[in-house]
């Protein structure tokens, strides 16, 4: 099963919907920071589910800041990532925390614009980098195949 992960879209929905046709996705994440681009994507493909969370440039927004899941046999945690901290703390420490709280394996999170994908005490780590105000757009590919997961980092501008 192949997921895409998208966050901090900030206005411009065109990269997702790029992202989307070229990986033809069973599923996405959005981890905030664009709900209304999250809205047109959903336009553009009705049929395809979201799992979202609201960042913190979505004021308005009913969306929770958590989600916890299981995809395909993965317990997921997802969030944008500023309630926890995770632009000033490399340690990640508190969203390990929550993420372990709701026994995940693999925790979910933007905010930082920064692709990172790491794993900490058992728990993968995995930010898919920033669509808008970066230098080098990117999302992230996992891939879930019985109970096991990959997680790849993949640029928009074909770089990486």
């Amino acid at each position: 099963m192949k997921i895409c992960v998208f966050s901090d879209s900030h206005g411009f929905p065109e990269p997702m919907i790029k992202a989307i046709e070229k990986e033809k996705p069973f599923l996405c994440f959005f981890l905030g920071d664009g709900e209304r681009d999250l809205k047109a994507v959903q336009n553009v493909f009705p049929s395809l589910p979201f799992y979202a969370v609201r960042g913190n440039c979505d004021p308005r927004s009913s969306l929770s800041s958590t989600i916890s899941c299981t995809v395909g046999g993965i317990s997921v945690f997802a969030t944008h990532g500023h309630l926890y901290n995770v632009k000033h703390e490399p340690s990640l420490e508190s969203l390990a925390s929550a993420a372990k709280a709701e026994g995940a394996v693999l925790a979910l999170y933007g905010h930082t614009h920064t692709a990172n994908l790491e794993r900490i005490n058992g728990i993968t780590f995995l930010n898919p980098g920033a669509l808008a105000f970066t230098k080098e757009p990117s999302y992230a590919v996992l891939t879930v195949d019985k109970g096991d997961f990959t997680a790849e980092i993949r640029s928009l501008s074909g770089k990486r």
